[in-house]
């Protein structure tokens, strides 16, 4: 197994390491976004709230003397916590990626994958926001490409979705021939 730079573990690598161990020869990162802190505890409310009321509920049986039952509050709390922290270590280990080259989802901890749709045969782009994304600056925004098979369409739950989807735009538009993209100029 080849190891990847900067990781102390060649299973746990650093993220933005596995994603530049996806990159081709000459191929540059333009931006890379990963879902948001916010809208994980934003979608995963009720687990959140359940665990703060099972850790409740467990100080209040342990006070009141019934160990039995505290224990059995104790289990569900820890399968609980750590089906919620195996969710949101996957949410780290993810990120979205617009290349020169493609838009990329690389994901997964132990197993990994990668999808990507070269940007030139990205056909549509569209941006949604509910109102909670409003509020704390989150938003999923959904590409639909030449390949209608693609499994790849949206990117949810972006921390800085409307700078992705600016960039998206850009490179469609560059695609198209209309404009030259703010990250052409850019050398390395």
């Amino acid at each position: 197994m080849a190891r990847v730079r900067g990781s102390f573990w060649p299973v746990l690598a650093v993220p933005d390491d596995i994603v530049r161990s996806y990159l081709v020869t000459g191929e540059r990162v333009i931006h890379v976004d990963r879902p948001a802190l916010d809208a994980f505890l934003i979608i995963q409310w009720p687990q959140v709230l359940l665990a703060l009321a099972s850790t409740a509920l467990f100080v209040w049986l342990l006070v009141q003397g019934e160990t039995t039952w505290a224990f059995v509050v104790f289990l569900v709390l820890d399968a609980l916590l750590i089906w919620l922290v195996l969710k949101r270590l996957g949410d780290f280990y993810t990120r979205y990626v617009v290349t020169t080259l493609r838009v990329m989802r690389v994901s997964g901890v132990l197993a990994r994958h990668c999808s990507s749709i070269p940007w030139i045969k990205v056909t549509d782009i569209s941006f949604h926001q509910t109102l909670l994304g409003r509020m704390f600056g989150y938003a999923t925004v959904k590409i639909e490409s030449a390949n209608e098979d693609s499994g790849f369409r949206a990117l949810s739950d972006l921390k800085d979705p409307a700078r992705f989807n600016r960039i998206l735009v850009e490179m469609v538009a560059a695609k198209q021939g209309a404009v030259a993209p703010s990250w052409a100029s850019v050398t390395e």
